[in-house]
């Protein structure tokens, strides 16, 4: 029915449809990314709906994770009162004006509940009047063409009810719901982990195998490792722990009690295997055997376990050879592209783009100019790299999708401060040791600082994403004519991996000279006296997040995230940024300005802007004394001493007695 003939039906029983006025803006999913991006839009003014199937936000949370508890952290102390800075450890907030609205005020766990998720983007929402339209449940989303509209066609979206919406711009926000399965001999007897029992007392004195080796699957472990007689968990990959891949979706330490068991020789275990070489037999007794798919397919269509070859038949000591009471399947989830016309081509058909859509580093989809992809579905962009896929992360992605649509659609550049070169070091400084944006997406999202002509003054953007560098200007209304430094967040480049030992001795690096090959997370500054190209972007070095710079600076990494040490952070930064543009960034009292007017050609820049512009200069004796001695003042104090030893106060306008004639 949603093919062009089908299309064209739809049109027919809908003649609402071709005149149905245009929304600018449709939001699809009113979780934390969709009602994110709806507060950036109410703020601004614009037009815009959000389109949600279930009754309320944040549905996602009212059933999933399965157990409840939540991995992203809810620090509520961190001894400072800088609000930015303390976003970097709340890996809940969406980002708002009211402060009432940060999730510490909704749990006192350091992994929350679920519940208060739902509860505080239920808040969010009511609070702030966003626009949701709840029990919607857009089932076809197509292309209408028409060159009046912002990007060459509108998006044509259709309810359950066949009510049609009209957007200029769709910004899709349904994160991942479909769960992933993988086919082999056997899989009909897999219980997914969306269905499967969460109560322990249903697996006593079972045997237990779980597909997966993510936190789904060490979720499920754990919450009946007391009760079974034993549990195996069987991935393609290596189990990756999130310690040592700094990245926050893989393995977390809340989870991973089945490792101790398992390396403790404690019956539990992990095996490594492709699932879609194994088969999966039950016996008469309801128990399931794992064996090899080339065993059941030689046996043909009889698959009974006692017909088909085991393993165990050729090898003894066969480490599966365990008949298992369950198995559960959580192998995560994929992108649901199930309501999208092809005509939005939004999916490739590769293995990688079943989970996420194939999408630009500005979030916008590759085959639908105006489409949009949010949240957890944007994740590709910064896949196994960031935090894009997780709250913490993507409030501040979504920020940037909008900053982009303003200047796109609405003629509002990229907001930006602009400031004298002076306050240059203090900027770059004030920015890596309190944003958060910058902080949680690493490598992804940077602070771009375009200089100004004759280096006085310069223009500072905040969170710009990185692989869109060579678009800088069109995409910002910003110009970069003579200069830019690009202030970034990074690891070192071979400290992270599932197979390095992050704590090995020495791991960390104290001594400024050697802060290139800082490990922990560190300020990087890029240089580049003109804007990167395109191609050098896309063919920038191996591992490298930017292209090769003119000139590229390492803050050394600090035990305290503390970048604020005068001699081991700040004077190595202001030596850079000094030896990229030529000029003297340090302060000087007034006195120290005047001396430089009389013997420097070229003054420093904060003498040019302050004690020039009669700023900043008070009068000392010294200075008086300096003054006079370079002939440019009076000696006004000498002068009337001399009118005192004479009997005369100083402005007596009466005529001093003259002079001794000479003889």
């Amino acid at each position: 029915m949603w093919g062009s003939p089908g299309l064209l039906l739809t049109l027919a029983l809908h003649p609402a449809l071709a005149v149905a006025p245009a929304r600018d803006y449709c939001v699809l999913g009113a979780g934390p990314a969709g009602l994110q991006m709806a507060y950036f839009l109410q703020r601004a003014g614009r037009d815009y709906t959000v389109l949600e199937r279930a009754p309320g936000p944040g549905s996602f949370f009212a059933r999933y994770p399965r157990h409840r508890k939540l991995i992203s952290i809810n620090k509520r102390y961190t001894g400072r009162s800088n609000a930015e800075f303390n976003l970097r450890h709340d890996w809940n907030s969406l980002l708002s004006h009211d402060p009432r609205l940060l999730f510490k005020h909704y749990s006192a766990a350091y992994f929350p509940d679920a519940g208060d998720m739902q509860r505080y983007l239920g808040d969010f929402a009511g609070r702030l009047g966003l626009r949701v339209q709840y029990n919607t449940t857009v089932l076809h989303v197509a292309l209408d063409k028409d060159r009046r509209a912002w990007n060459g066609h509108y998006f044509v979206l259709t309810d359950h009810k066949g009510r049609v919406y009209r957007c200029r711009v769709l910004l899709v926000a349904t994160g991942l719901s479909v769960p992933n399965r993988v086919d082999f001999p056997g899989s009909e007897h897999l219980e997914g982990y969306e269905s499967v029992s969460v109560d322990p007392e249903d697996f006593v004195g079972q045997n237990v195998l779980i597909l997966g080796r993510g936190n789904a699957a060490f979720e499920t472990a754990e919450n009946i490792l007391g009760v079974t007689n034993f549990i195996h968990m069987l991935s393609r990959s290596r189990v990756r722990l999130s310690w040592a891949t700094h990245y926050v979706g893989d393995l977390r330490a809340i989870n991973n009690g089945l490792l101790d068991t398992y390396q403790l020789k404690s019956l539990d275990g992990l095996l490594e295997s492709d699932l879609t070489d194994l088969a999966i037999l039950k016996d008469r007794e309801g128990k399931f055997h794992v064996t090899l798919k080339f065993f059941v397919e030689e046996a043909g269509t009889n698959q009974s376990a006692d017909a088909v070859t085991l393993p165990q038949d050729d090898s003894d000591n066969f480490a599966m050879r365990v008949a298992y009471d369950r198995v559960i399947r959580c192998l995560g989830w994929n992108f649901d592209f199930s309501i999208f016309n092809e005509s939005l081509r939004l999916s490739s058909g590769s293995e990688f783009s079943r989970k996420y859509p194939l999408i630009r580093a500005s979030y916008e989809a590759k085959g639908s100019r105006g489409l949009f992809v949010l949240g957890t579905a944007s994740h590709s962009v910064d896949y196994r790299k960031s935090a894009g896929g997780f709250i913490h992360g993507f409030r501040y992605t979504v920020r940037a999708v909008h900053r982009l649509l303003e200047q796109r659609h609405h003629g509002v550049a990229w907001p930006a401060t602009q400031h004298p070169i002076t306050q240059l070091t203090s900027s770059v400084l004030r920015r890596v040791n309190e944003a958060s944006g910058l902080y949680q997406m690493f490598g992804v999202l940077a602070d771009v600082i375009l200089v100004q002509e004759n280096a006085t003054a310069f223009e500072y953007l905040e969170e710009f994403p990185t692989q869109m560098l060579a678009q800088l200007e069109s995409l910002t209304g910003r110009r970069a004519r003579h200069g830019l430094f690009v202030v970034h967040m990074e690891y070192g480049r071979n400290f992270s991996g599932p197979e390095k030992d992050v704590f090995f001795y020495d791991r960390s690096v104290g001594h400024t000279e050697d802060a290139w090959q800082s490990n922990f997370l560190h300020p990087v500054i890029y240089y580049y006296r003109h804007l990167p190209t395109e191609q050098e972007v896309r063919f920038r070095p191996a591992q490298w997040p930017l292209p090769r710079p003119t000139a590229i600076h390492h803050i050394v990494e600090d035990f305290l995230t503390d970048w604020t040490a005068p001699v081991g952070h700040v004077l190595p930064l202001r030596r850079f940024l000094e030896n990229c543009l030529g000029t003297d960034l340090r302060s000087f009292y007034a006195e120290s300005c005047f001396l430089f007017a009389l013997t420097r050609q070229k003054l420093p820049p904060f003498c040019r802007q302050g004690y020039l512009r009669k700023q900043g200069l008070a009068s000392t004796e010294s200075l008086r004394r300096h003054g006079v001695e370079s002939g440019l003042m009076q000696d006004h104090a000498a002068a009337g001493q001399h009118l005192r030893d004479r009997g005369q106060q100083p402005g007596d306008r009466r005529p001093l007695p003259a002079p001794p004639t000479e003889v």
